[in-house]
């Protein structure tokens, strides 16, 4: 797997959370998280949707499926904190395609 430490300085985004990488037989693009908590771990998201009702708090919660690709340092990812911090790099994502105009929507 393609996998830098940091985003090439053409990649629009900027961002110290995480890069884009992909293999070349690959047909999708993965995140590579580089917070320290969660360095080098390698995701790709799946099917992205919105609960039907809102929370508590007025909220419409999200729901997404993810795969862990790799995790070369073995961190524990069955946790609440780090669906949450993938589930803030996923909105980013998404605010960002929005405001681009480049989201798909089925």
């Amino acid at each position: 797997m393609n996998t830098p430490n940091k985003n090439s300085p053409t990649d629009k985004t900027k961002n110290s959370k995480y890069a884009f990488v992909q293999r070349q037989e690959d047909d999708f693009t993965c995140i590579k998280l580089l917070s320290d908590e969660y360095k080098d771990v390698i995701l790709k998201y799946g099917k992205v949707g919105f609960a039907k009702d809102e929370d508590e708090h007025g909220n419409l919660p999200m729901r997404f499926d993810y795969d862990i690709i790799q995790n070369p340092n073995k961190i524990e990812l069955d946790t609440n904190e780090f669906v949450d911090h993938i589930g803030d790099i996923l909105v980013e994502l998404m605010e960002k395609q929005i405001k681009d105009g480049t989201a798909i929507v089925e």
